[in-house]
């Protein structure tokens, strides 16, 4: 009769296992990687509505990142997953000045 593992084993193997992937920072890097794919989603909305400063920095480095990403090849999480380290640290430090300078005018309209 085979063996089953008891729920009480279960739940520690998945303990150590998160455990592991902790003290390795993989969930870091994941979380970092998730970050930068809803950053990707959220320029290529903004480009199709022509909202943002092309002349910005930030949005440059973020629009510049985006439009190598191509969503019929791969999702925006796979892509992320691909981007080097130091252009996922552009992507992730240009977000929140590139957020900023899109929201800006919206912002002036709705008051």
């Amino acid at each position: 009769m085979a063996r089953t593992t008891a729920p009480s084993d279960l739940m520690r193997n998945n303990t150590l296992a998160a455990l592991a992937e902790l003290a390795s920072d993989c969930a870091g890097e994941r979380m970092r990687q998730a970050e930068a794919a809803r950053i990707l989603v959220l320029a290529r909305r903004v480009a199709a509505t022509g909202a943002g400063d092309a002349a910005d920095p930030a949005s440059r480095a973020v629009h510049e990142i985006a439009r190598h990403w191509d969503p019929m090849a791969v999702t925006a999480q796979e892509y992320a997953e691909s981007l080097p380290a130091v252009v996922l640290d552009r992507l992730l430090r240009a977000a929140p000045a590139w957020a900023a300078c899109v929201i800006r005018p919206e912002l002036r309209r709705a008051a």
